[in-house]
């Protein structure tokens, strides 16, 4: 192997190991991946300087496409073993179970109810008589304007706009405090 790939790529393994130290430590601000990225460029521009034009492709390439696919990979395994996503996921129901008032927001799903603040794109509705903080999909809605409950995760309600239900459509909120 001739010297100059071999110190390109002492180069890229050290700037792997600054970028993987600034994970575990954050505090130096980013200095690490700046090193990191500093070192990937000296060596690319060893290699150009020194070797062949493939060579110099085959590096770039790798370590445009390289990197960024492996510290990807990096990061989904990093939220598949962490414990936050075991909590968010709530397969068993075991938060529900030791958290009684998100069992009662569960059973709003498929409820419908009239937004008391604009939604922009969070703010309060009433559904069954209940004042509840909730988000739309994305949209802003007007106060006054019917909703249905479609998702409940946590205490986070999701609700979207309908028309007023025609079995519904006659009834006042107002009258219902």
């Amino acid at each position: 192997m001739e010297e100059y790939l071999a110190v390109a790529l002492l180069l890229i393994a050290l700037g792997v190991v600054l970028l993987i130290a600034e994970f575990f430590f954050p505090i130096t601000g980013g200095l690490m991946v700046v090193g990191g990225i500093t070192l990937f460029a000296l060596a690319v521009a060893l290699i150009f300087y020194w070797g062949t034009r493939t060579e110099a492709i085959i590096a770039t390439i790798g370590l445009s496409i390289g990197l960024p696919a492996a510290f990807a990979g990096l990061f989904q395994a990093w939220k598949r073993f962490s414990l936050k996503s075991g909590l968010d996921a709530d397969a068993g129901g075991t938060l529900t179970a030791a958290m009684p008032e998100l069992s009662e927001l569960e059973r709003l799903k498929g409820r419908y109810g009239r937004t008391l603040t604009p939604m922009r794109p969070s703010g309060s509705v009433e559904i069954d008589g209940r004042r509840i903080d909730a988000l739309t999909e994305g949209m802003m809605l007007a106060a006054g304007v019917w909703v249905r409950c479609v998702d409940v995760k946590g205490s986070r309600v999701t609700v979207r706009q309908v028309d007023a239900p025609a079995d519904l459509g006659n009834i006042n909120l107002d009258d219902m405090k």
